[in-house]
């Protein structure tokens, strides 16, 4: 119990330290706004760039402070190993070069892999996703990748989750406090292990 005790300090400490260090990433982070200026590719420059191209409908959306988490029933494939759904991270903000889709449309997306919790790929203006069927930019994808195909159905699945809905609503700071005191709650529970085998005689 005493060395329980004494060690509350230690992991207060932690986590503080945890807290504050997650503060400053996420203000370092998150940066003054500006105005959204995207490097005009081609449609060939933009394939090349892309992990995945790929026609689908939006059929959920979850947000995650100034970014959105959305799922898409798949339909076609021009590029990439992609499930029958996925699921799409995009800023929302237009200054930072988001994008948005509404729940019950069809988008032709060019996207990257994705860099999130429940994110499978990422999108944004500067990834030119494709709000409407635009025939010209389809056509330019059938002489560069040839026609689509359907998805495949042994390619991965991402699906917006329970899980998905309860971190998208944690901010960064929290889920890193969260992650620090529970590294520090195991390597207490470690030390103690070791003490008593070896003081046991």
């Amino acid at each position: 119990m005493t060395r329980f005790v004494s060690s509350i300090p230690r992991l207060v400490v932690l986590a503080v330290c945890g807290f504050l260090v997650a503060m400053v990433v996420s203000v370092g982070a998150a940066g003054p706004a500006c105005a959204c200026s995207c490097v005009d590719f081609t449609v060939d420059q933009a394939v090349a760039r892309s992990a995945g191209v790929f026609v689908g409908r939006a059929t959920d959306k979850v947000s995650a402070g100034s970014e959105a988490i959305y799922q898409f029933a798949v339909t076609e494939v021009f590029k990439g190993d992609i499930g029958p759904v996925t699921t799409v991270g995009a800023v929302s903000e237009s200054s930072s070069c988001g994008v948005t889709f509404e729940v019950g449309q069809d988008y032709l997306l060019f996207v990257t892999d994705g860099q999130g919790i429940g994110r499978a790929f990422e999108t944004g203006l500067c990834h030119k996703p494709s709000p409407n069927w635009v025939s010209d930019i389809r056509g330019q994808l059938e002489q560069v990748l040839g026609p689509p195909h359907p998805p495949e159905i042994s390619a991965p699945t991402k699906e917006i989750t329970w899980w998905t809905r309860a971190t998208a609503a944690v901010p960064v700071p929290l889920m890193a406090l969260a992650s620090v005191v529970v590294l520090a709650t195991l390597w207490w529970t470690v030390t103690i292990v070791r003490r008593r085998r070896r003081t046991s005689p």
